[in-house]
């Protein structure tokens, strides 16, 4: 085996390597040799030796570092006090960290190595300064000597096909996987799920460009809303609605799933709240030009709702939703089957579902640019997700004040973006209500209704408020 930049410490002497070999022999490996995420040996060389030697793969432990000095430290702290080094030995091996870490404080490094002071290690870099083998610093890292222990991202492979499987997986792991230890498994699944909300970040962060064509309203009922706003047959990758819930909407039912039928793309979807007296007919009504899919649940905590049923009364807290497609669904994305509704949200209409809901049904089923098309409007909370989202939006509704109210809503909703947006260009504070009360008083609305219009704010506009104004 070739001599490593992480081997400085002192070989095993012939006895105690022939030691370890037959201990390794007879029990197998007990602790397993540390690699970086290159596949380098950090600590475990002798190990690794043994076992070559004896045939046998060497069980490792795979860890994320974020820098050499991470893997310089751990190999110290790992094998310092646990092998029986001599005084000579611990200078030597204080001499050969300096040459590779000469920033380290000389108290730092002799509480690592232990039963040095940091007269010894400034001894040692004295003379590796005078013969010019380091350079001198003025400061040194750490020099009070507290320092919080380094939490790696650990990943423990058992053969060598696992080994190689960590390698490509320990970059990808979540910072939430610092400081434990998992198996193959579990790293697969987590890195997977890291990747893949990074892309949903990156998706999110898509060049967009605003624009009032982006997000259109129509006042017809949706049987002409392909008419009246152009849409393009198999053009639209979600429809995502509230359809009304009374008996009265039944024969519309089948006429929305011919409707949504046609404009999807091949393998879209309908997305679409239901009340729960006439969900079989819904159900039924769908699948005659849709492929039923799944139900969600949507619970909430507030007032619940009695319905009559039969001689009894139901108490209920929750609604379905349910999801059809156009042929297979193609979105390979997980997404939950229930949604847990923390307050109802109904300023801008009876019927209003909560932005936050209707943003994660989105958010499953599209991804930026996709065209979303919603033909029972209401409040239009679809057409402020689908802007929040950056997605593009259709919609109608059959009644004149409903789509005027949404058009309101929508204005309100972009007027305040570019106000608070430019605001923070302007390096203003939103951490209280200064800003959003300017706004108000500039749009001529009141406090409670911006307020209002402040909720309907993207999450990361929100998130540069300390406190987010809340709606009366």
């Amino acid at each position: 085996m070739s001599i490593s930049h992480y081997q400085f410490l002192p070989s095993l002497l012939p006895d105690e390597h022939k030691a370890l070999k037959a201990s390794i022999e007879e029990r197998g490996v007990d602790v397993p040799i540390v690699v970086d995420q290159a596949g380098d040996i950090i600590d475990g060389f002798h190990r690794q030796r043994a076992c070559d030697e004896l045939g046998v793969f060497c069980p490792r432990e795979v860890r994320h570092f974020e820098s050499e000095t991470d893997k310089l430290e751990l190999i110290l702290r790992l094998n310092c006090r646990r092998r029986q080094l001599n005084r000579k030995q611990k200078r030597s091996v204080i001499e050969a960290y300096l040459v590779r870490d000469p920033v380290i404080a000389d108290n730092l490094l002799a509480e690592i190595i232990g039963g040095v002071s940091k007269n010894t290690v400034g001894e040692v870099r004295s003379e590796l300064e005078a013969t010019c083998q380091i350079d001198k610093f003025r400061k040194l890292r750490d020099k009070d000597g507290k320092r919080r222990p380094v939490k790696y991202k650990k990943v423990v492979a058992n053969t060598p096909k696992e080994t190689e499987t960590a390698l490509k997986v320990i970059g990808d792991l979540p910072q939430n996987c610092a400081g434990k230890t998992i198996d193959i498994i579990t790293a697969q699944r987590r890195a997977r799920r890291s990747q893949n909300a990074k892309e949903r970040d990156r998706q999110r962060d898509v060049n967009f460009p605003e624009s009032a064509d982006n997000i259109r309203l129509y006042h017809c009922p949706f049987q002409n809303l392909e008419a009246k706003s152009d849409i393009v047959p198999g053009s639209v990758q979600l429809v995502c609605t509230d359809i009304p819930y009374d008996k009265s909407f039944l024969p519309q039912v089948e006429e929305l799933g011919r409707f949504a039928q046609r404009v999807l793309c091949d393998g879209g979807h309908l997305v679409t709240y239901s009340g729960q007296y006439w969900l079989p007919d819904v159900i039924h009504l769908l699948s005659q030009s849709l492929t039923y899919r799944w139900m969600k649940a949507s619970f909430w905590d507030s007032d619940a709702t009695t319905v009559q049923v039969g001689d009894a009364k139901v108490i209920s807290k929750w609604k379905p939703i349910l999801v059809f497609s156009k042929g297979d669904g193609t979105r390979k994305r997980q997404w939950h089957d229930v949604s847990h509704v923390l307050a109802k949200e109904k300023r801008w209409h009876p019927w209003q579902q909560p932005l936050a809901e209707v943003e994660s049904l989105i958010d499953d089923f599209t991804v930026p640019g996709d065209l979303v098309v919603d033909p029972c409007g209401g409040g239009f909370t679809t057409a402020i997700a689908c802007s929040n989202l950056k997605r593009r939006f259709v919609g109608s509704d059959c009644e004149d004040q409903n789509v005027a109210t949404g058009q309101k809503r929508m204005q309100l909703h972009r007027d305040l973006y570019f106000y608070l947006t430019d605001a923070v260009d302007l390096l203003r504070s939103l951490a209280d209500d200064v800003v959003l009360n300017e706004w108000a008083r500039d749009a001529g609305v009141s406090e409670e209704l911006a307020c209002h219009v402040f909720q309907d704010m993207p999450d990361y506009i929100k998130d540069l408020s300390n406190t987010r104004p809340a709606a009366a």
